[in-house]
């Protein structure tokens, strides 16, 4: 995805965020879909933007 940046979740937060409400809530923020993918405990995903932990929660 051109023009975008690689968000990581920490992991002590990743055990608490199931995949699909997490793509669920990227789908509200930014109109479109956008691939998370699980690598070495953390949820890590490229946006248009950082997202803070608040918009995830």
């Amino acid at each position: 995805m051109s023009g975008s940046v690689q968000n990581t979740i920490s992991p002590d937060i990743t055990g608490y965020i199931r995949k699909e409400r997490l793509e669920a809530r990227l789908l509200s923020l930014f109109g479109k879909p956008i691939k998370v993918r699980h690598i070495n405990e953390r949820w890590v995903f490229d946006a248009p933007r950082i997202v803070t932990q608040s918009e995830i929660e």
